[in-house]
């Protein structure tokens, strides 16, 4: 039986303190905590313990991952910036970064755009930016992934940790 709660955030740009809250927020209270890349952040800072980090084009320190998977029970999470990839005009490479992965989810960042969309058995998720949202949302999110045997539930939250509803959905696992 898969049951998790994930926390996604992305974009954060030199913002430490609000990495630091989401941590403090959920540590130890959800199942995995990720950042998708963007933190201009050394990859040595404290905050990181905990969170499953990426690099992002921001990211000049050498010790972050391009990608990272993530195997639970059941769920297998890929995670990357996006940049890589070439999602700014096109979204075939991540597509197949997640197929080989065999990802039931896909987490990346990079457009500064909240979204959640399926493609095949995965679920494509952008948190948004907790700093620098882009595009006709501009409410600084991140995201919150509870995740069953039958269903995936995202939903955005912004910086107070309220619920953003209007792009809360649920897809079908």
């Amino acid at each position: 039986m898969a049951n998790y709660t994930l926390i996604v955030m992305s974009d954060s740009h030199g913002d430490r303190e609000i990495v630091a809250d989401i941590k403090e927020h959920y540590l130890g209270k959800v199942d995995a905590i990720f950042h998708n890349g963007d933190s201009e952040l050394p990859s040595s800072d404290p905050v990181w313990e905990g969170i499953r980090v990426v690099a992002g084009n921001c990211d000049f320190d050498s010790g972050y991952p391009d990608s990272l998977i993530t195997k639970f029970p059941g769920l297998t999470v890929a995670q990357t910036h996006g940049h890589l990839y070439g999602i700014n005009f096109m979204w075939d490479k991540l597509d197949l970064f997640a197929q080989e992965a065999d990802a039931d989810i896909c987490l990346y960042g990079h457009l500064h755009r909240a979204a959640a969309w399926k493609n095949g058995k995965t679920l494509f998720v952008n948190p948004g930016s907790v700093l620098q949202p882009r595009g006709e949302i501009t409410e600084k999110l991140y995201a919150k992934l509870d995740v069953t045997d039958d269903k995936i539930a995202v939903s955005f939250y912004n910086r107070n940790h309220q619920l953003y509803p209007a792009l809360s959905q649920e897809f079908s696992r």
